[in-house]
């Protein structure tokens, strides 16, 4: 090969490279910057809506945070007087509002009174930009309005997180082992897990560049709390693996449910009444007696 050619093909290579390193800098900063906003979409419109669209009595809430800042929240007691409580967190994709209607119905029929709660930067929360330490803040915030404003006993709390909502569900039931159980829907072993499950984030060292990572795998093996987890068998943003890595971690008494055909996105109408069902025994039974089995 003439020295002419060999410097011209030395040369594309160096630009292509160079190109390469550009491109690969400039997700990577994309990525490292936004990442707040890409792990918390929350809605900028919706929908005005309340649990009485669904025929259910509600108490319209604002639980402070701090001296500035507040939750969203609805209390809905339940049709029968109970002192059970589940305090529920939503996914990142929707709000409060959006659970004003199968939702809240299908928790409503466990039987307990409810506490569901928006993020700050969701909804009517207060506007800020939501990471994992806030998001942390706003859990703590309503365990604490439980117990001491409404006077509920923390044992008769159980704490139920949804997708990215299994992170503040699984802390709180870490600080406060007196829980009454702790159910996750759909949950992440880990938000470092999620992303490497992409590989346009896996070429990136995530344990550097994430700030928000909801390490729920290695939190429940200190987690004391009854536990159920539900997961969908064609889920993929939180396929059942990593369900059933927490799960295998987790101590006794525990429960693994799994929703035949249900996705991330649709396991309570898959899910159904059997689902509900499985739902309501744990909550009501006195002291649960889960066996370490899967369906």
């Amino acid at each position: 090969m003439e020295p002419s050619v060999r410097k011209r093909l030395l040369s594309v290579a160096i630009g292509l490279a160079a190109l390469a390193a550009i491109a690969y800098s400039t997700v990577g900063a994309f990525f490292f910057f936004a990442q707040d906003k890409l792990l918390f979409p929350a809605p900028g419109t919706f929908e005005k809506t309340t649990p009485a669209s669904s025929g259910l009595r509600f108490e319209d809430l604002r639980i402070p945070v701090s001296t500035r800042n507040f939750v969203h929240a609805w209390w809905i007691p339940a049709a029968t007087p109970s002192a059970k409580v589940i305090l529920a967190f939503h996914g990142n994709g929707y709000i409060l509002e959006d659970m004003a209607g199968t939702e809240a119905a299908s928790l409503h029929e466990i039987g307990a009174n409810l506490l569901l709660v928006d993020y700050r930067g969701y909804g009517s929360s207060s506007p800020i930009s939501p990471n994992e330490l806030t998001v942390d803040e706003d859990a703590e915030a309503a365990l604490g309005y439980l117990l001491c404003r409404r006077g509920s006993p923390v044992g008769d709390v159980f704490v139920l997180g949804r997708s990215i909502g299994s992170g503040p569900a699984t802390y709180l039931a870490l600080k406060h082992r007196e829980l009454a159980g702790l159910i996750l829907e759909s949950p992440f072993s880990s938000i470092d897990d999620a992303a490497a499950g992409s590989w346009v984030f896996r070429i990136y060292p995530l344990g550097l560049m994430l700030r928000t990572h909801f390490d729920n795998l290695s939190r429940i093996a200190s987690v004391r709390a009854p536990l159920l987890i539900v997961s969908g068998t064609v889920d993929t943003l939180t396929p059942t693996w990593m369900a059933e890595n927490i799960f295998a971690r987790a101590h006794q008494p525990k429960q693994l449910y799994l929703v035949p055909d249900a996705g991330h996105n649709d396991l309570l109408g898959v899910g159904g009444d059997a689902l509900t069902q499985v739902l309501r025994k744990f909550v009501q039974a006195r002291t649960p007696d889960l066996r370490s089995t899967r369906p």
